[in-house]
């Protein structure tokens, strides 16, 4: 299956992530910060990233930029819960422009988010 970074600064989000997909045969890296991501992204070539937006050092914006001008290739997923909804909508709106394939609104099911990931790493028909 795929290679999946999973950045948050919260272990509960990672760790309910890691489990899920697992358990769906992908592979999991994980990172509490961008500079963990960062480094991760040196020595390896993931499939799917998915981000937390706000984190300490360096936050999900900085990271999805990075991605998107030295690894393109690499699909991105960004969350957040960011405060109020519309606070959250409006930096989920943001990360899209800069890169992001998609987005998703803390809290959400794991079903959504394994949904979200399956229909990112479809690879399309020749």
């Amino acid at each position: 299956m795929a290679l999946i970074v999973v950045v948050d600064d919260d272990p509960s989000i990672r760790l309910m992530l890691r489990e899920a997909l697992v358990l769906s045969g992908h592979t999991v890296l994980e990172a509490a910060d961008g500079d963990a991501c960062t480094k991760i992204l040196k020595t390896a070539h993931p499939n799917l990233v998915i981000t937390d937006i706000f984190m300490p050092n360096k936050d999900g914006i900085e990271i999805i930029c990075e991605i998107s001008e030295r690894w393109p290739d690499i699909k991105i997923i960004a969350m957040s819960s960011g405060g109020s909804r519309l606070e959250a909508m409006d930096y989920l709106s943001m990360a899209e422009g800069l890169g992001a394939d998609r987005v998703l609104h803390k809290p959400y099911s794991v079903k959504q988010a394994l949904q979200m990931i399956g229909e990112l790493l479809l690879v399309p028909a020749s």
